[in-house]
């Protein structure tokens, strides 16, 4: 027969191995929800990042389309003025479309570049937000078992020590 103080220790123990699973479930839960909110924050980042890309290439399309219909309206009313050789007239407005042309497509080059950093900076703090995420530990079941036999064989042992008749 165990005495009660064996039988406590052993109800201590179970509750103790139960309250850190409880724990230990309750960590899980909370990571899992980090990872998914890590999740929706890169997806949002990833969002924002390819609108802005539309954005640019919309801008950009838009900046050449005027310069070329301002360059069309330079050169026909240059021609219908009677301004000189239609030749040189062309390539005088060419030449400064062309630098305008350029400097468009530096600009979204330059916008390119900002966004491919930028996506690469949201995926960094994603890796960085996983990697702050600490791993849990359940409590092991053969750990409880290997704590409770221990505590019987203890209350065992004085049991049989109390009952040995005293020389």
């Amino acid at each position: 027969m165990c005495d009660v103080v064996t039988a406590l220790k052993i109800g201590a123990a179970v509750y103790s191995h139960q309250a850190k699973r409880a724990v230990a479930k309750g960590k899980n839960k909370a990571n899992e929800q980090t990872r998914r909110n890590s999740d929706q924050a890169y997806l949002n980042d990833i969002s924002k990042i390819d609108r802005e890309a539309v954005s640019a290439s919309r801008e950009k399309q838009a900046e050449n389309m005027k310069n070329k219909l301002k360059k069309q309206k330079d050169i026909a009313k240059s021609l219908n003025l009677n301004a000189g050789n239609g030749d040189k007239i062309i390539q005088d407005i060419t030449g400064t479309y062309d630098q305008s042309f350029l400097d468009t497509a530096r600009d979204y080059e330059t916008d390119v570049f900002r966004l491919d950093t930028q996506e690469k900076e949201a995926y960094a703090a994603q890796q960085r937000r996983y990697n702050s995420i600490k791993p849990v530990s359940m409590p092991s079941d053969t750990g409880l078992f290997l704590e409770v036999a221990t505590i019987g064989a203890e209350g065992y042992q004085k049991h049989t020590n109390a009952q040995k008749p005293k020389v």
